[in-house]
């Protein structure tokens, strides 16, 4: 009678430290412009070069990003999150499923799927953050964008008046040209 009672409370203490190893991953807090805070796994926000340099100076009261809207920078968590839980699949794997990188393709076209004005905030968030392939993705949207629009039409999109931008001189200016 004895060992049957000592194995259960091993699978008590074991769960108890399975979810104990569970809330053990560590979380950044990230503070939006409009300052909203987020929870971010650190992995997910490793992702970010500039993240990730802060995370050593970080004193713990979160990480400020004043150039990112809080609506942007959910979306902009919401990409990073799901590319590191597949990394992390990867790394524990050993190698990549096929169906995963299925899902993760599927995941970024709807990711990305946005309009113009979201597109083009999540496109400065990931230059900004230096998320090399958020701003991949993003750059190639926008090129598909416009890929087969006039020059017309293009300038109109991205609210451009001329072809050519050709700044004015100051009198001071002038004679570096002469």
């Amino acid at each position: 009678m004895p060992p049957p009672a000592r194995a259960t409370r091993r699978r008590t203490r074991n769960k108890r430290m399975g979810s104990a190893a569970s809330r053990d991953v560590r979380t950044i807090t990230l503070i939006s412009s409009d300052d909203e805070r987020f929870e971010v796994p650190e992995a997910a926000a490793s992702l970010s070069q500039v993240i990730r340099n802060a995370i050593v100076d970080n004193d713990g009261d979160g990480i400020q990003l004043p150039r990112i809207a809080g609506k942007v920078l959910a979306m902009v968590i919401e990409y990073c999150s799901k590319h590191a839980a597949a990394a992390a699949a990867v790394s524990s794997s050993g190698e990549a499923p096929n169906n995963s990188n299925e899902e993760l393709r599927s995941f970024d076209e709807k990711f990305i799927d946005v309009d113009q004005f979201t597109l083009y905030d999540v496109l400065v968030a990931a230059y900004y953050l230096q998320i090399q392939e958020l701003l991949d993705l993003a750059c190639q949207e926008v090129y598909d964008r416009l890929e087969e629009k006039t020059r017309a039409e293009s300038r109109k999109t991205l609210r451009l008046k001329d072809d050519y931008f050709v700044p004015a001189l100051d009198d001071e200016e002038q004679w570096l040209f002469v």
